[in-house]
Formats: structure tokens, sequence, C-alpha cells
């Protein structure tokens, strides 16, 4: 058989489930799977799918990995919807078509394929990790659909400008008071106000990209002529490198106990997700380089692109020793990524599927 990318693309889009839900569409990858006698274990990762391609000879184990979940939306009855506004299911067409092409051609070491659930959560590479994906990988190989902003449709990059990133919760505990007697209690509100200009008084490696901003302020609700019992505060953190990441939650940690101690009030701080930064291998970037040359020729080779926080850093972080890398396929998407309207033509998953199997034909092949 001879798998088309648009039309597996086409089945998979109104499949859309969001992360820890990916029961039909790991259904239809297990599905492809059977039918081009490709070994494969599902559930992995609570509702993804692992596939191997072994050459039988010595060699690297090369991860390639497609995530497969979609975003919630709000419906016009008050209900949420999902929506793959993010392309993953096109990661997941082009590497079910990028299995079929590697039957036969894995001449060294194993091709692992990794079709993993909830990257939007930030989530299933860890689920994926736990069950024991990473133990004999060497090379770990994502990919992610680029918008219109970042290049022209079927304009190619060998790496994109992913961040370490975080959302933190700051629950500030006050003691509430009549509003005429102050005094008698602690607003945390006052407490919330303070820690915000605190931590935008820090200042980072100048030479290196960082951001940290207050993005949701909720207090109890009651009396507005009484002092709140509590106030909290969400904040998105975004970091070029790990070493300012964890840096950054160190201090905002450190400074949230220091304002509750100087107010009298105390204080509950949680890092409810993140992701690290890329730390990517050289000479793995080069090759990629080289194959988005050889497969769609130079001038559709375009520099570091994108932005945004990515769960596939997890492999690396809990793996030091393999060599990673994330490139960037254009397919022109608009408005832009996570919006629900996104779009973009099918046609350029072509070039994508090329690009992949010269890589993976480079390592292994």
């Amino acid at each position: 058989m001879a798998l088309n990318v648009q039309k597996i693309y086409a089945d998979l889009h109104p499949l859309a489930e969001v992360g820890g839900t990916e029961k039909k569409t790991s259904a239809y990858v297990v599905k492809v799977l059977d039918e081009l006698g490709i070994e494969y274990k599902a559930p992995v990762g609570r509702t993804g799918v692992v596939a191997w391609i072994r050459s039988g000879n010595p060699g690297p184990v090369v991860l390639a990995r497609a995530d497969m979940d979609a975003l919630p939306f709000s419906t016009e009855d008050g209900g949420m919807c999902a929506i793959h506004a993010c392309g993953h299911d096109a990661h997941t067409a082009m590497l079910l078509c990028v299995a079929e092409r590697m039957l036969g051609k894995v001449q060294s070491g194993t091709l692992k394929l990794v079709f993993q659930p909830a990257e939007e959560i930030r989530s299933g590479a860890l689920w994926m990790i736990e069950d024991g994906v990473l133990e004999d990988v060497d090379v770990a190989i994502g990919a992610h659909i680029r918008p219109e902003q970042d290049m022209p449709a079927g304009g190619m990059c060998s790496s994109l400008n992913h961040v370490a990133s975080a959302t933190v919760r700051v629950r500030f505990i006050g003691k509430v008071a009549h509003g005429a007697r102050p005094h008698l209690g602690v607003n945390p509100i006052d407490e919330a106000m303070s820690f915000i200009a605190m931590v935008n008084s820090e200042h980072y490696d100048p030479n290196k990209s960082w951001t940290v901003k207050a993005t949701r302020m909720q207090t109890e609700q009651g009396a507005v002529n009484s002092l709140a019992a509590w106030c909290e505060v969400m904040f998105d953190l975004r970091a070029q490198t790990n070493d300012i990441f964890y840096k950054m939650l160190e201090n905002m940690e450190r400074q949230a106990k220091a304002v509750a101690a100087g107010y009298g009030g105390e204080v509950e701080f949680e890092n409810v997700d993140y992701c690290p930064a890329p730390e990517y291998d050289k000479a793995l970037m080069e090759l990629i380089d080289e194959a988005i040359v050889e497969t769609v020729g130079e001038q559709r080779l375009y520099g570091a692109c994108g932005g945004g926080g990515e769960d596939f850093h997890f492999y690396k972080e809990k793996k030091p020793q393999i060599r990673s890398a994330y490139f960037g396929i254009g397919v022109g998407a608009a408005p832009g990524l996570h919006h629900r309207e996104m779009h973009f033509d099918p046609k350029y998953l072509s070039a994508g599927v090329d690009v992949w199997e010269r890589i993976l034909t480079k390592l292994i092949g």
C-alpha cells in the first residue's frame, strides 16, 4: 500500500481529542500500523502508541516523535469541543507515512516511532517516559508545522526557538477585617501587588531572552467593604535557557514567602506545569540542514524560527546523554497556531514526509 499524507490528515482532523483522551486517534494509528505490518505497543503513556522498525544490526535507536492531541475551545452553548488548531493531526499523518517509507530502509539500529498524547498540557512526554520509552534511545527528533508568521509555505528550518515555560500559581492568604478597621487584618491584595512589583523588578542575563508576567488575579468573592481572605495570582514564565528558568522559579518562591512574612500573612506557591528549554545537538542540526537542502533545495532552508514551549524537551532533560533536535515544516498556517480557525493547504505536508525520510535515512539507513 502507498499511504497518502493528505488523505490521512483528512481522516485524523475530525477525530480531534484533547490531551489524555486520544483513543480514536490512537486507534487510527494502530489500524494503519497493522495494515503496514509494523510492530507496535499500545497504549503507552496512557493513550500513546510506540512502534518499531528494527534492522537487526548494531546501531543507534532513533526516536521519531509526533504529538496527537488537539486544543479545547468553548462552544456557543457553553460547552467545550476539541479542535486541531496546532497541527498535531498533521504531525501524526506525516509520521505514519514516514513509517511506511522506512520499511526496508533501516539498515542499522532501530527506528522507534512515538505517537505521543497530551503535548498541549505538557504531560504526554512525561507519561511516555514513565512507561520506559527512553530506556534504549540514543537520538530523539521531533517536528512541528509552522505558521505564515515564521516562514513561507514550503520553507523548512532545522531548529525551533523553543523556550522553557511554566504556569505558576501564587495564593496569598490574608486575614479578614472590616474596611473601617484594616489594622486588624492582613490585605492579601496588597501582598499580591507588592509581589508583582518585586517580580517585575528582577533582572537576568540581558544576552538571553526571558519574561515573567502576571496573567490573572482573583480574590475571594464577598463584601466589598471587607478585606478578602485570599488573593491568587497566575504567572506565565518563559526563558531561553534552563539555568535562567530554574533561577526565576527559585527567586519567585523565595520572594513570595518574604512578602507574606512581611505582611503577616501566608502564601501557597505552586508550579502548575512546565516544560524545559531545548538543548539541541549541533551535529544533528547540521545533518537536518543538509537533509533539507538535499530534499527541497537551499532556497527553502530558513534560519531558526518559532517560539513557545514544547514538552518534547523532557526527553533530553530526563536522559541528558541523548542527542536531540526539533525542526520546522512551513505550511503557511493562518491566522496562526492555536487559533480556532487555523488552516493550511495539506499539500505542503508531502515535503515534510520527504525531509523526515531523508533525515532518518542519514542516521540509520
